[in-house]
């Protein structure tokens, strides 16, 4: 980046604070002759109460209450005591969440009598119990709100799966053996055509654990490089030679579900304290206070699964301490072990208050993980033998707090500190290419002698990596009262680093690791690749106003983030976001938003690896090795790209929610996220290498010693090409998301619930795709440029859900009807015919020159080194007929401490044998295996 760039970049950050430094300090000033100015906008209130759990009478302790239009927070104490003073006068929600409980909200109003909230066991013995995903508004971002019961009920073996709740989710069978890619929003195609897409999709969802976001950016665990290149459009890069996440975002199967206590998808405008993302956000609570042992058991033709979990009071005025464990054991194939996978992760969460007067509410989490993927080729469908595992040791540790001041400019500081570790092991080994031959090894340009090896021998890698990443924030929360307006003020700062220290890829130094191409492999220290630093900082105004029985809610906000701040490389982007919602009639609401968001780039992606390529000048081979001789001349390329910007989506959304009734309601959501310069590794013009290399030749053999060469010396033209990082993807979510909720019919002790969305996602390369084509025998002097192109697919998913529900029983059984009534994909702006050429050669400048229309459309088949053949079924539009699915899934509570669960997924058995449109010699099988569960809980 220039020097005026950098200039500009300080400015903006030095501006950006102290326009929040001079805001903050606008509300403090005041003069000493009057009242100060926050406290004349209001006159002070309280709200008090006691909460008690329902069916005994009993004080809860640790109950926690918030007032969500101020956002102030409360825990209850020994007696289930709570209050809130000098809150502006005014009507409230309040909020009451505990452990185990249902949460209860409740409209109240300042300076009336204590509050008594009587607070009822989550179980399917209540009438009112929730098993299903429910759309939430109450935070103005659009989400989807699952709870504990809903997790239960659906039996849930890892995070990945819960996410089958969301709007236009489809259902899909366990599977440990495979990296769990978490999207939001983005069509993902099972035969990975859309693979950029599902890859920033899953880039950008963030995954946050009690305050705490996961980051993926310093996992490098994969053996190619983002630079190696076949001479089609380059590799992802991101696609490792291991079950890792390496390039995505989370790998959700990492994660157990039985830990959790809710989960809420942000999928719209999220607020402007959530950064590095563009897709949404994925906000995990997990079991946090006093809770009886519960043991579960858990076993499908896939996977064996125990979870167990307590949480203990430690005593008056010591906290509470919820600990779990976790074990898991799956397969690929229920009658074979060759590809297994192994989890073993467990938890503690402490939880205390401090002080009474000004209290601080703090929450300190730790975990580990063990997650061991080994993939075997079975020997008896392959007699070479290959070996694929990857182990990931991970130790994450947070804490966060919310320190309750009473302060006119400082009523709540929240902060959160986090420190995530992890140990990457990857090892793979496979048969060598067939042979005798030699491999370089150079880190350097320049020709040298390289030894040859064996015909056959079995290649081996290995990849360590230690991945760093520490989170802090720190943010500041008061509020004020303009009129009508109810404003609950937010300002905050955080601050992001993802390191990897690990030794990175080596190889064995006496059989080297070969390919079958001049793409050379080399060890990398990962240790020596820079850190990334990330700082943010934001404010936001959550306005209320209540006209009646009508609420007009608007949350507003501007974020700031810098990657590499105060760096000659650093990189910064503002995001303002907006929610707006009004309640038309009391019963009608319609709402909007609009916001900008950012990721930034992985390590992979800022420093990325060289390029380096190996071509024989002298391939002079004897039995005798004293008589032989490999002359290997190297060519190496740096890969990064300083012109690197973060990437940008932009989201706006419309929607109206509809209370018809007491017990129906209806949202439906329009929604279109463009995510610019997303990231992709693409061949530019910059990653086009025109060489001379010298190739020799023998004059004269010497017996038992090495050939004299010839004094006569040529050069060899070549072209390499290979893919570096880019900002060169576009991409397009829009839809509509609905859910209907039709209510309860007690005559049949049956609700039903009916959701789907329409999505559409459109990724299509923003820079032209650029093609070196070798023609036998003929030297290469033009490399072909086709125009952008990309794909486009839509899906139309129903989900219609029946929950029969029998209380006095304990029972639940919900029957599921899921159908595709849409599903498309077709290949956007795919040509035979160039756009341009790049000329390559001796004094040739590379360059793009364009052919004009007329030139294009002469050009045929037999211009075999700039025209591309393609198969018609490239043009053809992949369509497939509607398709049903048909689900169950059932749980019965045994009196209080035992349960059981049984799921079965497509039991119909429905797979249908359909003719693909796009290639109608194929026959694909459409929808999942029948597929079944069942689980055992037990309570102590």
């Amino acid at each position: 980046m220039e020097n005026n760039e950098t200039a500009l970049i300080r400015q903006r950050s030095l501006l950006f604070f102290a326009l929040l430094t001079l805001s903050t300090a606008s509300y403090a000033a005041s003069p000493t002759s009057t009242q100060p100015l926050m406290e004349r906008a209001f006159q002070d209130g309280e709200i008090r109460g006691v909460i008690t759990e329902k069916a005994t009478g009993k004080a809860l302790k640790g109950a926690t209450v918030q007032i969500r239009e101020l956002g102030l927070y409360s825990k209850t104490d020994e007696k289930g005591n709570f209050s809130f003073s000098q809150t502006p006068n005014g009507q409230y929600t309040l909020v009451v969440s505990y452990l185990g409980m249902l949460t209860v909200e409740q409209s109240v109003t300042t300076g009336k009598q204590p509050i008594a909230i009587g607070m009822a066991e989550n179980s399917i013995a209540l009438a009112d119990v929730v098993v299903v995903a429910q759309e939430n508004r109450k935070e103005g971002a659009t989400s989807t709100l699952i709870n504990r019961k809903a997790i239960e009920h659906m039996q849930a073996t890892n995070l990945g799966e819960v996410l089958q709740l969301l709007p236009g989710a489809i259902t899909v069978n366990p599977d440990f053996t495979n990296v769990n890619k978490a999207g939001i929003r983005n069509v993902e195609n099972s035969n990975g055509t859309n693979r950029s897409s599902d890859y920033m999709s899953s880039l950008g969802t963030s995954l946050i654990i009690n305050g705490a976001p996961l980051s993926n950016n310093a996992n490098l665990q994969s053996l190619g490089s983002a630079a190696i290149s076949t001479g089609t459009s380059g590799s992802s890069g991101s696609a490792g030679s291991f079950s890792t996440s390496q390039g995505l975002g989370a790998d959700m199967r990492q994660y157990t579900a039985d830990n959790v206590e809710s989960i809420e998808v942000i999928r719209g405008i999220a607020g402007v304290e959530y950064g590095d993302m563009t897709s949404g956000a994925i906000l995990v609570q997990t079991k946090a206070g006093k809770e009886d042992l519960q043991i579960k058991g858990r076993i499908n033709p896939k996977l064996t699964q125990f979870w167990a979990g307590q949480g203990f009071d430690l005593g008056k005025n010591k906290g509470t301490l919820f600990v779990d464990l976790d074990y898991t054991r799956a397969n690929d194939k229920q009658t074979s072990a060759y590809a297994a996978y192994n989890r073993v992760t467990g938890s503690a969460q402490y939880s205390k208050t401090f002080g009474q007067h000004t209290p601080l509410y703090t929450n300190t989490y730790f975990s580990f993980g063990s997650n061991l993927d080994n993939v075997k080729v079975d020997p008896d469908a392959n007699a070479a033998p290959q070996l694929n595992k990857s182990q990931d040791y991970s130790y994450r540790f947070s804490t966060n707090g919310k320190w309750k001041l009473n302060k006119a400019l400082a009523r709540q500081l929240n902060y959160t500190v986090s420190l995530n570790y992890a140990l990457q092991k990857s090892y793979l080994e496979n048969a060598g290419t067939a042979g005798i031959s030699a491999v370089g090894s150079s880190y350097t340009d320049g020709t040298f002698e390289a030894p040859y090896l064996p015909a056959s021998y079995i290649n081996k890698a290995w990849v360590e990596g230690k991945p760093i990443n520490l989170f802090a924030k720190l943010s500041d929360e008061f509020y004020a009262k303009t009129g009508l307006f109810t404003h609950r003020i937010l300002v905050g700062a955080d601050y992001r680093m993802d390191a990897n220290s690990g030794n990175g890829k080596t190889f064995d130094p006496n059989f080297p690791y070969r390919s079958r191409d001049v793409n050379g492999y080399r060890s990398r220290a990962y240790k020596d690749i820079p850190a990334i630093n990330q700082l943010g900082a934001y404010a936001e105004d959550r306005m209320t106003a209540r006209f009646g029985k009508r609420e007009l809610a608007i949350q507003a906000g501007l974020r700031m983030d810098q990657v590499q701040p105060f760096r000659s490389d650093g990189i910064s982007a503002l995001s303002p976001r907006i929610n707006v919602s009004y309640d038309i009639v009391p019963a009608l609401t319609l709402r909007g938003g609009y916001g900008i968001a950012t990721k930034a780039p992985t390590l992979n992606m800022l420093y990325p690896e060289n390029a380096y390529f190996d071509v024989f000048s002298l391939n002079y081979y004897k039995q005798d090795p004293n008589e032989a001789l490999a002359l290997m001349t190297t060519r190496v390329y740096e890969t990064g790209n300083d012109q690197l910007k973060l990437a940008k989506s932009h989201k706006k959304e419309l929607g109206i929610d509809w209370k018809i009734g007491k017990r129906q309601r209806m949202s439906i959501t329009a929604y279109h996220d463009k995510i610019d310069n997303a990231y992709d590794y693409l061949t530019t013009l910059n990653s086009v290498r025109y060489e001379l290399i010298p190739t020799y030749t023998v004059q004269q053999e010497v017996a038992g010693s090495k050939p004299i060469l010839s004094d006569d010396v040529t050069n060899t033209p070549y072209v390499f090409t290979f893919a570096t990082p880019t900002n060169g993807r576009q991409i397009i979510n829009k839809g509509a998301e609905f859910e209907f909720d039709m209510g309860r019919f007690d005559a049949i002790r049956t609700s039903f619930q009916l959701t789907g969305a329409y999505q559409s996602t459109k990724s299509t390369t923003t820079m032209p795709y650029i093609l070196a084509q070798e023609v036998p025998n003929n030297t290469m002097t033009r490399i072909a440029v086709f125009a952008p192109r990309g794909t486009d697919s839509e899906r139309l998913v129903t989900t219609l859900r029946a929950i029969h529900h029998i209380p006095e029983l304990r029972f639940i059984l919900t029957l599921t009807a899921q159908t595709i009534w849409i599903d498309k994909e077709r290949n956007v702006d795919y040509s035979s015919l160039p756009i341009g050429y790049i000329p390559v050669g001796s004094g040739k400048p590379l360059d793009i020159i364009y052919f004009s229309e007329a030139e294009r459309q002469q050009i045929t088949s037999t211009d075999r080194d700039i025209y591309l053949s393609l198969n018609e079924n490239v043009f053809r539009t992949e369509s497939w007929k509607p398709l049903w699915l048909f689900n169950m899934k059932l749980t019965k509570e045994f009196a209080k401490n035992m349960g059981f669960s049984f799921y079965a997924n497509n039991f119909i058995n429905n797979r249908p044998l359909v003719r693909s449109t796009r290639n109608p010699e194929q026959f694909t099988k459409r929808n999942i295996d029948i597929f079944f569960g069942t689980e055992l809980s037990i309570k102590f």
